[in-house]
């Protein structure tokens, strides 16, 4: 069977598979590659030999495209992978199919566009494996680590339409004449007409209302996120009940939704209180959920929470900074409004954790 054959018969197959589902492991990517190629004697096309360079081209750039999508800390730990990546790509491509094909006989190039199903979940493993990290649970981390993480519900959201405001001016000028002669008189008009208009669109943000929202689902998820990649967590909660000086968990939450920050004071605060728990560790962060929405195509109700936080170390009095998460958009879907919730908030704890751990390890905090 020539190469030829070959795209055709696999290409049919893969169309068809990709109107049916892609694998939860698998991130859908497309990608372009050009190649030049060489016109025969006989025929001015590209060769099999070249299309399939071409396709290995538009493969490595799926990988590439795929990359470029990782946050700062995961690009540091894929770096130090990518030449074996790249060097067994088929690997991790789970399959490929070619949507779109350009030929240029002028310049003898040949354009592909290939959609491919780039395997992240076997990716991921690699990164933890391959940059030092045993592909079973890291080691327990060295200290510690508290966090508070409080939410925000949106009770009600208002959009404006642009106001637009139009504006005209005229303006007219006519000349007349007349001649006489001996047999009568001739007379002409001439009028012009000259409009301007313009105008202004004045647009309004959105006004919403906020309402508090139990964090429980949150740092339950969260906590087991961190566990599971190797560190030893625990909650704000439980080092406010256990070691006395800092606020009220309830008393951040009401900050956090009136003023849309946590104040200093109030961070020092459960940095001081965690330092007599033997926190070494301290991860703060806030989260926005939004209203429920109705997906257009299964009907379901969908909900977005957008997650941002800081991990600091506070083993000295001055905290200092470890990692900047976020923001962080995850989805969740169900058939009522609370499901569809606790499924996106599970989704951004796991997506949080994940991008907590890979950006410790980056910098060699286990």
């Amino acid at each position: 069977m020539s190469l030829k054959t070959l795209y055709a018969a696999l290409g049919t197959a893969l169309l068809v598979a990709g109107t049916v589902s892609t694998p939860a492991s698998a991130v859908e990517v497309k990608a372009t590659a050009t190649v030049p190629y060489e016109a025969g004697l006989f025929s001015k096309n590209p060769t099999d030999e070249e299309k399939a360079r071409a396709v290995a081209e538009a493969k490595l750039g799926a990988i590439k495209e795929w990359s470029a999508s990782l946050s700062p800390a995961q690009q540091r730990l894929y770096a130090k992978i990518e030449p074996q990546v790249l060097s067994q790509v088929d690997r991790y491509i789970s399959s490929w199919v070619i949507v779109a094909e350009d030929q240029d006989r002028g310049l003898k190039t040949l354009t592909l566009v290939v959609r491919a199903n780039v395997n992240d979940k076997l990716l991921r493993s690699e990164m933890t494996a391959l940059a030092g990290d045993a592909a079973a649970p890291a080691p327990a981390a060295e200290g510690l680590m508290a966090s508070l993480f409080v939410a925000r519900l949106t009770n009600s959201s208002t959009a404006f339409e642009a106001k637009v405001s139009k504006a005209s001016e005229s303006q007219s000028q006519r000349s007349a004449s007349a001649s006489g002669s001996g047999s009568g008189v001739e007379e002409s008009a001439e009028e012009r007409r000259l409009t301007t208009t313009g105008g202004s669109t004045s647009r309004k943000s959105a006004k919403e209302t906020y309402t508090y929202l139990s964090s429980a689902d949150f740092d339950a998820a969260f906590n087991a996120e961190m566990t599971q990649l190797g560190y030893e967590s625990s909650t704000y909660g439980d080092v406010y009940e256990t070691c006395s000086g800092g606020p009220a968990v309830e008393a951040v939450e009401r900050e956090f939704i009136a003023k849309n920050d946590i104040s200093s004071k109030s961070r020092n605060g459960m940095f001081n209180a965690a330092r007599a728990c033997d926190v070494t560790y301290f991860t703060v962060g806030n989260m926005d959920v939004s209203v429920p929405y109705t997906d257009s195509v299964t009907g379901n109700l969908k909900v977005y929470v957008s997650v941002s936080g800081r991990v600091y170390d506070i083993t000295k009095k001055l905290p200092r900074t470890l990692a900047s998460v976020g923001p962080i958009l995850a989805t969740g879907f169900g058939e009522d409004e609370a499901s569809a919730r606790r499924a996106a908030l599970a989704e951004a704890a796991k997506l949080a954790g994940q991008a907590v751990a890979d950006t410790l390890r980056s910098k060699n905090v286990r």
